[in-house]
Parts: structure tokens; C-alpha cells; sequence
């Protein structure tokens, strides 16, 4: 074999109050192609085209000699073409899916061998937290527990079907580590323990299809608020969504992208919040996507 192309992709994470734990895939996919070259090389369309670097410090190169290194294996001399899709740094899984497509671009063309489980722990070390990189690589929606030993437990699980996310992607960035350090250190007692109820109701309500509870179980007390000041519009955004008729919206991971969830009425509820963002001075896009229950995927 001398190349492979796989395909990742993007991710909401938190999905309101599962800060760290929850993630989502969503269809809009970046495409990784790496091929064995005497003469390393590094192609870039898309998102991040005019910015990314084109050396062994490309995100892709290092997930992908994390899994050489995994195994013990040298890595080859490899050409690298990444077609990106997703938009950076906006809280929409740029980083994990180049993460994920390089582990799994690497296993496939090298044949190393390593599992979903063992590329998933990969991935997960070289990201620093499993939330983003779970979905991107195995799909749907997914649970995630980082355990004191450092090993992640991760529950995948199947979407009802007829959910539709509509993405509010404004045009500026909020880097994973500032929103990070937007957040307290300690919270109080009653807040961690209106996030757990609404950790459980999210869960139960995209898996058994009452996407009814969706309004009440993405409201979060945990990073959102702490991170308003990052995003202007983001609580009017999520407010319009609402009004509009999504069933829930939130923060996509650490934004500034909105992410709203619908049956129907995906371009109303868009235009709502592109609408809401502007009247905070923010430009943004909106776009409907479908869920994606596959993740990470070899393609011809």
C-alpha cells in the first residue's frame, strides 16, 4: 500500500453541561491522504491553507509518529495532503480530527496494528483531553471518564434519528487554552450538581429520541458563563436558537462556534443566530449539518 485517505469528522464537545465529557460527531468532514515519498512534502486545501505549517510540526506528522512511536516503529518519509473542511479553532474539532487522521492514517498505510481502544489513548495524549478526539474517531455520540491513572473510558453510543445540528460559526478565533483558563478553579456545590442532572438528561434524551428535554438539558454552569466574555452574543445566539424552535443549544466546545439542535427549521434557526451575533457586532455564518454516527473512515 502506498497511500491512504481517511476521513474525520468534525466534533461538538460539552453539548452545554458535559464540559469534558461529552462529545458529538457532526458531518462535516476534513480528509487526511498520506502517502510513503523519498521526499517528505506537506499539501494543504482549505481551512487553514494559508496558515498551517508545511514541516514535521503539522499536527497530522506528529499524531502520526505518536503511533510510530506507540509501536516502536520508525517513521517512513511521508507526503501528506490534508483537505480541510472545518473551520479552525472554533470550537468544532480542527485539532482532533488532524490528530485522529494522522493515527489513523499512519496504522493503515504502516500497518501497526493498533486498535480503535489503542488509537484512541493515542490520540488522547497527544490532544491532552478525550472529548473531541472520541467522536472524530469512533462517531455518534460519545461518554468519556479520564481515570486517575490517565486511561480514558469512553461509551459509545447511537443517536435517535431525525436530529439535525445548525452551527453558528462566527469569524474569529477562541483558543482551546485561553477559554481553559477563563474557567475557576473551584465551583460551587449546587452548580456541579445542576450540570450532573442535566449530563444525565442529554444523554437520555438524544438516545431515546425525546429531543424534548434538549431546551432544558443544555443549560450548563460550568465553562459557559465563565467564557461569555470570549464569545459577544453568544448567550442571545443561544436564546434565538431557542426562540426560533431548536430543541437545545449551547456553546460548541470551547466556541465560538453556537451549536443548535433541530427536527426542522434548520435555516430559520441559523439565520437567528447569525442575526443574534450580529447585533453584538460579531459576524458569523450559519450551516445545518447531519449527524455523523461514523467516525474516522479509510476511504478508496
Amino acid at each position: 500500500m502506498r497511500s491512504v485517505t481517511v476521513r474525520v469528522p468534525a466534533t461538538s464537545a460539552n453539548l452545554g453541561p458535559g464540559y469534558d465529557c461529552l462529545g458529538l460527531a457532526v458531518g462535516l468532514h476534513n480528509t487526511v491522504t498520506l502517502a510513503l515519498a523519498p521526499t517528505p512534502g506537506v499539501r494543504i486545501e482549505g481551512e487553514g491553507a494559508d496558515s498551517l505549517p508545511r514541516d514535521a510540526t503539522h499536527l497530522v506528522l506528529g499524531a502520526a509518529q505518536a503511533a510510530a512511536d506507540a509501536v516502536g516503529e520508525r517513521l517512513p518519509g511521508l507526503d501528506l495532503h490534508q483537505l480541510n473542511r472545518i473551520p479552525l479553532a472554533r470550537g468544532m474539532g480542527s485539532s482532533s480530527a488532524a490528530i485522529v487522521g494522522g493515527i489513523v492514517a499512519a496504522n493503515e498505510l504502516l500497518g501497526f496494528g493498533l486498535s480503535q481502544w489503542q488509537m484512541l489513548d493515542i490520540a488522547t495524549a497527544v490532544e491532552g483531553h478525550p472529548d473531541n478526539v472520541a467522536p472524530a474517531l469512533l462517531g455518534g455520540l460519545t461518554v468519556c471518564c479520564t481515570l486517575d491513572s490517565g486511561e480514558v473510558l469512553v461509551e459509545p453510543l447511537d443517536v435517535a434519528p431525525g436530529l439535525s445540528c445548525v452551527v453558528a460559526v462566527p469569524d474569529f478565533e477562541v483558543a482551546t487554552h485561553e477559554a481553559r483558563k477563563a474557567l475557576p478553579e473551584t465551583i460551587p456545590h449546587a452548580d456541579g450538581v445542576f450540570n450532573l442532572c442535566r449530563v444525565g438528561l442529554i444523554v437520555a434524551g438524544l438516545v431515546s429520541g425525546d429531543f424534548s428535554v434538549l431546551g432544558e438539558a443544555m443549560r450548563d454552569r460550568l465553562h459557559q458563563p465563565y467564557r461569555a466574555h470570549l464569545v459577544p452574543g453568544m448567550d442571545d445566539a443561544i436564546a434565538a436558537a431557542l426562540a426560533e424552535g431548536a430543541h437545545g443549544a449551547a456553546l460548541s466546545g470551547s466556541g465560538p462556534t453556537v451549536a443548535a439542535f433541530v427536527t426542522e427549521g434548520g435555516e430559520d434557526v441559523g439565520a437567528a443566530m447569525v442575526n443574534a451575533f450580529a447585533r453584538a457586532g460579531t459576524k458569523a455564518i450559519a450551516r445545518t449539518l447531519p449527524l455523523s454516527p461514523e467516525g474516522a473512515t479509510a476511504v478508496v
